[in-house]
């Protein structure tokens, strides 16, 4: 009777992880749209917690938001608030226990549309590779996940992850602004007066253009690539290296000082040692001054 009580519940057992096996392998089907006109609106807003975004270049009018979910209930729809010329969009609901549901969405952005908008995730990646943006502000917050932006020009861009990698391709703007916790930053080419602030992510800028203050406060690397400089530049990194690369033509003032590292640059008979800096003036007018400063790395530098 025993032995007959146990391997009944040896096989109850397993048709429970039969049954959640088969729920969490549900697919995601198209469970929700929304569409609304951007006329008029100069202020969009779309946040979601752990869903990826994608985004699409739409030619018609109309905003249009396609949610998929492995369960489809009204109540974990988004929920949208209209108010003057803003629209924000926010997720919705989701089931107590979260163990096989998923969702993600897909964002129908107007080519007409040029005003502000924000993007906020947490967990989730927000992918713009496949459009390109003309707005008044862009901004983009994310945690944990990764952020895509491939082609994006506005007066204001201000993009922020905790641990996620910003893969970033061109970028123009009078003013951007990235910051990351410890997430790595990839960017093909930024166009404009630069700031980016880091604790520990990685650095990678392929091409640069205009002025820029970049600060590694604890450690990660910066590899910035100058292809015109037309402002002053800053650099500093506590406990990593800066490498830098700057146009030939460029004529400006340089100062470089490390505490427990070196300090070398391609035009080194400009330059003068004095204790801790290195500086020194490179061609008859300069134009701009470069400095760069950390504790415990190397300063790099090539003309």
């Amino acid at each position: 009777m025993v032995k007959k009580t146990i391997a009944l519940g040896m096989v109850l057992i397993l048709s429970l992880f039969v049954f959640v096996g088969c729920s969490n392998s549900k697919s995601s089907q198209m469970a929700n749209e929304l569409r609304y006109s951007l006329k008029g609106i100069s202020f969009l807003t779309i946040s979601y917690d752990e869903e990826k975004i994608t985004f699409f270049e739409s030619d018609g009018d109309d905003l249009v938001i396609k949610e998929y979910m492995t369960e489809n209930k009204s109540s974990y729809y988004a929920k949208v608030t209209e108010r003057n010329e803003s629209i924000h969009i926010s997720e919705g609901g989701k089931p107590f226990f979260k163990d096989g549901f998923s969702r993600y969405i897909e964002v129908y952005l107007p080519k007409s549309y040029n005003e502000n908008l924000t993007v906020t995730s947490t967990n989730g990646d927000i992918d713009f590779s496949g459009m390109s943006l003309l707005l008044s502000v862009l901004r983009i917050d994310n945690s944990s996940g990764n952020v895509t932006l491939d082609n994006a020009v506005a007066s204001d861009i201000h993009i922020s992850s905790t641990s996620g990698t910003l893969n970033l391709g061109n970028i123009e703007a009078n003013q951007i602004r990235l910051e990351t916790t410890s997430g790595s930053v990839i960017c093909t080419e930024l166009d404009g007066n630069i700031t980016y602030t880091s604790t520990s992510g990685n650095a990678d800028i392929k091409s640069a253009i205009g002025s820029g203050s970049y600060k590694a406060s604890n450690s990660g690397s910066l590899n910035v690539v100058y292809a015109e400089v037309n402002g002053d530049l800053s650099f500093f990194n506590k406990n990593d290296s800066i490498t830098l690369t700057l146009p030939d033509n460029l004529e400006f003032e340089f100062q470089a000082t490390t505490k427990n590292g070196s300090v070398s640059a391609t035009f080194q008979q400009d330059l003068a040692i004095n204790g801790r800096t290195t500086s020194g003036v490179v061609g008859d007018n300069p134009t701009v001054t470069v400095k760069a400063e950390t504790n415990d790395g190397d300063i790099m530098v090539t003309q």
